[in-house]
C-alpha cells in the first residue's frame, strides 16, 4: 500500500501544499490575532539572512540605516489626501492609552512617509543637505482582509528607503538604480529567482506616488508575485511637509523624493518558487544549515540495526566467548611539585 504523501501535491491543490510546507518545514504558525504570524527560527534564519544581504546592498547604494516610531499622529497622513484616501480602509487607529482616550488619534505604521518628511522638514536646510538617504527596518500594520502567511499578513517586516534630492532627475535615477541594482541582483543573484522589472499603471501605483517601478517574480502555480517595488514620490509629501532646501542659486526649492520597500512576502516567493511535492528548497546562500550529517546503517531495511548491533542484541550484549573486555585504566593526573616540595596547580599533562 502507498504511503500517503507528506505533503499535497502541488497540481492537486497549490495553496493547501503552500500550508502544509509552512507548517512541515516549521516556517512560521498563525498569530493569535487574525493576519499575524509567528516566524518560528528557521523561517526567521531566513530572512536574517536576506536582510543580511539586502542591508550590504543598500548600503553600497549610500543610504543609512535610522529608525522611526511605530505610532503616527493621524493628522499626519491627512496631510497628503490621495495617501490617506489609498491607506484608508488598512489603518489600525489607537484611540485608547493608559486607560484614557487620546486627545489625537495615532495609527499603527502602515508605512513612514509621513512620519519621516515631518523630520526630513527639519535636517533639510541647504543644497548641501542633499541628497538624504534614509533606510529603516521595522514592522509595519496594514489591516488585511484576506491573510495568507508571508503573503499577506496584517503586520510584517520589511525594509522601507525614504529619500530626498534636489533634483528631478536624480531623484528618478536613484528610483531606477534602487530597482535594478539592489533589488532585481539581490532577487536574481542571492535568491535564485527571475524577475521581471516594469512599471505600474495609474492604477496600481503606491498612494501618493507618480511612478513606481516593480518587480514580479513568477511563481510555481504559474502566477506573478510582486517581489519589491521602487517609487518616484515627486514632490506631492515635500508639499504637504514644507520639505525644502536653499538652492545654489539662494532660492527656497521642495526637494524630490523616492520611498522604496521589500517584505517578508519574499520568503513566501522563495517557498512558492524552489519548493516541490518533497518540500522547501534553498538556494546555499541563504540556507541556515548548510549541511546535515546522517548516520547510515548496514542493517536490514527498517531494522535500525547494524550487523554488530545485531550480534550484540543476539548475544544479550554480552563480550564474545574467549575473549576478555577491554579496559581503560584512569588513573588520577600528576601535580608538579613547588619550588619548596609543595604540590603546585595542575596544569596539563606531565612532561
Amino acid at each position: 500500500m502507498a504511503k500517503a504523501p507528506v505533503l499535497t501535491p502541488q497540481t492537486e491543490d497549490f495553496p493547501r501544499w503552500y500550508q502544509d510546507l509552512i507548517n512541515k518545514a516549521e516556517l512560521a504558525d498563525n498569530g493569535p490575532v487574525r493576519g499575524t504570524m509567528v516566524i518560528r527560527p528557521y523561517g526567521y534564519g531566513l530572512w536574517e539572512r536576506m536582510q543580511a544581504e539586502m542591508d550590504a546592498r543598500i548600503k553600497r547604494a549610500g543610504a543609512s540605516n535610522a529608525y522611526f516610531p511605530l505610532f503616527i499622529p493621524q493628522s499626519y497622513l491627512t496631510r497628503e489626501a490621495e495617501h490617506v484616501e489609498g491607506f484608508a480602509p488598512e489603518l489600525a487607529v489607537v484611540t485608547h492609552g493608559g486607560g484614557k482616550e487620546l486627545e489625537e488619534p495615532v495609527v499603527v505604521r502602515p508605512t513612514s512617509e509621513t512620519i519621516i518628511n515631518e523630520y526630513f522638514a527639519k535636517w533639510v536646510q541647504s543644497y548641501r543637505d542633499l541628497p538624504l538617504l534614509i533606510n529603516q527596518w521595522a514592522n509595519v500594520v496594514r489591516w488585511e482582509m484576506r491573510p495568507r502567511v508571508f503573503l499577506r499578513t496584517t503586520e510584517f517586516l520589511w525594509q522601507e528607503g525614504h529619500t530626498a534630492h534636489a533634483t528631478y532627475e536624480d531623484a528618478r535615477d536613484y528610483a531606477a538604480h534602487i530597482h535594478q541594482d539592489v533589488y532585481a541582483d539581490f532577487m536574481v543573484n542571492v535568491l535564485g529567482i527571475d524577475v521581471v522589472l516594469g512599471r505600474k499603471t495609474a492604477s496600481e501605483r503606491f498612494a501618493g506616488a507618480v511612478n513606481t517601478l516593480t518587480l514580479e517574480g513568477m511563481m510555481g502555480d504559474g502566477k506573478a508575485l510582486q517581489m519589491g517595488t521602487s517609487h518616484e514620490l515627486g514632490q506631492n509629501f515635500a508639499k504637504a511637509f514644507h520639505t525644502r532646501y536653499l538652492s545654489k542659486e539662494g532660492h527656497q526649492e521642495y526637494v524630490w523624493q523616492t520611498s522604496w520597500g521589500c517584505s517578508t512576502r519574499m520568503v513566501g516567493g522563495l517557498i512558492m518558487a524552489h519548493g516541490d511535492d518533497r518540500g522547501l528548497r534553498v538556494p546555499p546562500r541563504l540556507a541556515p544549515v548548510q549541511a546535515v550529517v546522517l548516520a547510515i546503517t548496514g542493517g536490514r531495511a527498517g531494522s535500525g540495526q547494524g550487523p554488530r548491533d545485531r550480534r550484540s542484541a543476539e548475544r544479550g550484549g554480552r563480550p564474545r566467548p574467549g575473549r576478555r573486555p577491554h579496559r581503560h585504566p584512569v588513573r588520577p593526573p600528576r601535580r608538579r611539585l613547588g619550588a619548596q616540595g609543595r604540590a603546585g596547580p595542575h596544569r596539563g599533562r606531565p612532561p
